[in-house]
């Protein structure tokens, strides 16, 4: 006899059954050819409105092969406009054929007439869920199309660039150190802290191909933030004094000179540190440097002790500048103020918190440069001083 309660479970079996033979395994696929990848998204404001830039590169042209293409890789630039971020982004989106998508986002490039909207473009980046803080973040004061436009050397990948993977140029040529968003979030929020976003800019005057000028992508400044404030640009060579208190120092050439004699020497290594007197009220204090590198080129004879001399004569004075254009500019390069809140709070809650603060003349009492060459490599150093 077939009861009631083995009917409804053979109906239960049979429509479950049934149900599965309407779905497939792949359900949820989705093409790539139906979606648009956005590597890089460059953040502009004209007219009171933020204009949004998104490059998506061809797949193919990523893919690491042992040879070089032999055409071009291929990039597509589009524009959106909107009151917000989000909005901007929309309205690209409202114009490309295939779904746009951040979950490759690897770069963020904001034009210095942006500056003052960061903090609406990086909580607009925070509430779409599919873009990461591990994204580098970059200022420019080029055209972004510039920019985004440039070309590589060999038809690379434009991933093979400064903007997606500047750690190769970094590594050479020391100057400021690239900055991922959450780094970037968490400085603009740590009170009395620097911020700088590395300037990327377009140049066709270093290279050329075929006798014509190629635009190539190169650091060129950077924009200064405190307190989420914008601060201003400043041109590399106004803030060269940078390099030496980038605390991922890697690399800088520099040139020695004694008398009518001169070389170059690399430095590879680079420590700074602060000591502060509070004695008379007002602060004052002493920033020491510790450098060491090699001689890699010298014009005629030179002695140990003046490549050494000359190497600390230049780096003190580089450092002096940067002190000093700080100081006119009303930005605390050194982040002394911050050395106080950081390692001596209960002295900045006392005398600092509640004013203004930016170092004066006096502030810096002393700038100690020691710099030891370790070697000559095969060059021949006299004796003497």
């Amino acid at each position: 006899m077939i009861t009631l309660s083995r009917l409804i479970r053979t109906g239960i079996t049979a429509t479950a059954l049934a149900s599965l033979t309407m779905l497939t395994g792949c359900w949820d696929e989705v093409n790539l050819q139906d979606v648009s990848y956005v590597s890089a998204l460059g953040i502009d404001y004209v007219d009171e409105k933020i204009v949004i830039y998104g490059q998506i590169i061809n797949f193919a042209s990523v893919a690491k092969t042992e040879a070089p293409g032999s055409s071009p890789a291929e990039t597509w630039v589009g524009t959106g406009k909107g009151n917000s971020t989000l909005l901007a982004f929309y309205d690209l989106m409202r114009s490309g054929y295939a779904t746009l998508n951040l979950e490759h986002l690897k770069t963020v490039l904001i034009h210095e007439r942006a500056a003052n909207q960061i903090e609406d473009v990086l909580d607009a980046l925070n509430r779409h869920r599919a873009s990461r803080y591990t994204s580098l973040i970059f200022g420019t004061t080029d055209d972004i199309k510039n920019v985004l436009n440039t070309e590589n050397f060999f038809n690379q990948s434009p991933l093979y660039s400064v903007l997606y993977m500047p750690q190769p140029h970094e590594e050479q040529y020391t100057f400021i150190e690239p900055l991922q968003m959450q780094l970037a979030v968490q400085t603009l929020r740590e009170p009395k802290e620097l911020t700088l976003l590395p300037v990327i800019n377009s140049s066709r005057i270093p290279w050329s191909k075929r006798g014509k000028p190629i635009p190539t992508q190169l650091i060129s400044g950077v924009l200064v933030y405190k307190d989420f404030k914008y601060k201003g640009y400043f041109p590399e060579k106004t803030v060269i004094g940078l390099r030496w208190l980038n605390p991922e120092f890697k690399q800088v050439f520099v040139e020695a000179g004694q008398g009518g004699s001169k070389g170059a020497v690399s430095v590879r290594h680079a420590k700074t540190s602060l000591e502060v007197s509070k004695a008379g009220g007002d602060p004052r204090f002493t920033i020491t440097l510790n450098l060491s590198g090699s001689l890699i080129e010298m014009d005629s004879e030179m002695t140990k002790e003046g490549i050494e001399s000359s190497i600390e004569e230049l780096v003190r004075g580089q450092i002096q500048s940067l002190f000093d254009t700080g100081r006119e500019r009303g930005v605390d390069f050194l982040e002394l103020e911050h050395y106080l809140y950081r390692y001596h709070n209960r002295y900045w809650h006392e005398h600092i918190e509640k004013k203004d603060w930016l170092p004066n003349k006096g502030t810096l009492a002393e700038i100690k440069v020691e710099f030891r060459l370790t070697d000559s490599g095969k060059f021949v150093l006299r004796k003497g001083a």
